[in-house]
């Protein structure tokens, strides 16, 4: 049995879909590319915006055209929340919803098999969803020992909801209440993906900063980390520990200065601002004004300048005046963020934003959309322009066109140009972790020399 997957939206989702494939891979499956010819395609969806909903639609569609007698199984959070919706769908077979991923591998059997005994594919989509109040405890999916041809890095799931219900955004709905992994799994999944040669682990969940703060919750984010930093190293050298965005809406200033204390983190947070105006966070429903976070990344930078931040912002939130918007752009200045992801706000039926007045122009969202991204590249050089001269610790990720490319701790692309005078291109390979110092902007991050390889 061939079966294929896509994947859309979240680190989360990629993560899930990982753990699904090893769950058929144990039952005899080949995977192969989403482009293929397969007897099963498993479509993990994201519902994040309109756009992730359109295509999620035209990937279920394209996949019927390639193999029109295969099962299709829609699953993530589009399938969670519009599940009619998406078995009205001709092309879908089932329907599964978040809280049932671990079953997937099971379910999609049980199709065939039904489908087998009545001589032909059933007609009837068969819904798998279970709603939110049913969502109440962490859903185990096994250990993931993989991550993807060529991948350096692996997420791990370490949480799993959200009760914050920010009023643009439907996740609360699609993922449940907060629910949080015991600490004993987590470690153990990720011994075994270091014994896999995987050197920087990304700790990911729907909402990371609320890992262990649900009640009777086993550790907190910072007692789980301090873990992690008592885990010895692998015999080939020393890991890093990378976290997934963070949201304001739980960290403050106090929790966020225990946090980056801990020494395999990675100095760099992404730390979802949303907006620069306090009136419009307010009209978000997040729990935070301009001056908390603000705080925050004085608080992060007063530890290390060269401390890595990247944001999201949404453009055009009903409401937002030119003055709101002038407080987001002199948000990302002042921020200095290295990278800045721009959205332009999509209302998702269901939420409070979706009834709000004030709606503002398509052509206002697209025309403040392209300034912020404007000033966001600007800030993202002048990041990288601070840290010229400074020698970074680099995973290097994949060679290409005469470069050596990989990320430092604060999350800066860095290309090595390999040359035989260095005298060290032998050792440079995929997964090793070397010392390079930053020499200016380049392409889409920044050129750096090469200074020591730290695993030989």
């Amino acid at each position: 049995m061939r079966v294929a997957f896509h994947t859309l939206g979240c680190k989360v989702n990629h993560y899930e879909t990982e753990a699904i494939k090893e769950a058929f891979v144990s039952r005899g499956a080949e995977i192969v590319s989403e482009e293929d010819f397969a007897d099963v395609y498993i479509i993990n969806t994201c519902t994040v915006t309109n756009i992730a909903d359109r295509k999620s639609r035209q990937f279920i569609r394209r996949v019927k055209k390639v193999n029109p007698d295969a099962l299709v199984a829609v699953t993530g959070c589009y399938a969670q929340v519009a599940s009619d919706e998406v078995a009205d769908m001709p092309e879908v077979d089932l329907v599964i919803g978040n809280g049932r991923k671990p079953e997937i591998c099971g379910l999609v059997m049980q199709k065939l098999s039904d489908a087998a005994e009545a001589g032909a594919a059933g007609s009837k989509t068969d819904i798998l969803v279970s709603p939110r109040p049913d969502l109440t405890y962490y859903e185990d999916m096994g250990k993931v020992t993989s991550a993807g041809e060529g991948m350096i890095r692996a997420y791990l799931k370490i949480q799993d909801g959200c009760d914050r219900f920010c009023s643009y955004c439907l996740i609360p709905y699609a993922r449940g209440p907060v629910r949080s992994r015991p600490k004993a799994e987590i470690i153990e999944e990720l011994g075994g993906m270091l014994d896999n040669g995987f050197r920087e682990i990304v700790l990911t969940g729907i909402n990371t900063a609320l890992y262990g703060t649900e009640d009777g919750a086993e550790c907190s984010l910072s007692e789980l980390l301090t873990a992690i930093d008592e885990m010895p190293c692998p015999e080939d050298g020393d890991f890093r520990i990378r976290l997934s965005s963070l949201e304001p809406t739980v960290v403050d200033k106090d929790n966020v200065e225990e946090i980056i204390r801990h020494r395999r983190l990675c100095h760099h947070l992404h730390l979802s601002v949303q907006s620069g105006s306090s009136s419009v966070l307010k009209a978000m429903n997040r729990h935070y004004d301009r001056e908390d976070y603000l705080e925050i990344v004085n608080a992060i930078r007063e530890y290390d300048p060269l401390f890595g931040l990247t944001t999201d912002i949404i453009v055009g939130f009903p409401g937002e005046t030119e003055e709101d918007f002038g407080d987001s752009m002199d948000m990302v200045r002042l921020a200095r963020f290295g990278k800045t992801h721009v959205f332009r706000y999509s209302p998702r039926r269901g939420t409070a934003g979706a009834a709000m007045k004030d709606a503002v122009p398509e052509s206002v969202k697209k025309e403040r959309g392209s300034a912020l991204e404007r000033v966001g590249e600007e800030t993202a050089q002048d990041f990288i322009r601070a840290n010229g001269g400074v020698t970074h610790t680099v995973l290097i990720e994949e060679f290409a066109e005469g470069y050596a490319t990989g990320y430092t701790g604060n999350y800066i692309k860095v290309y090595i140009r390999l040359c035989d005078a260095c005298g060290l291109d032998a050792w440079v390979r995929p997964g090793c972790f070397v010392q390079a110092k930053i020499v200016e902007p380049f392409r889409d991050g920044a050129l750096a020399e090469l200074a020591q390889v730290n695993n030989e």
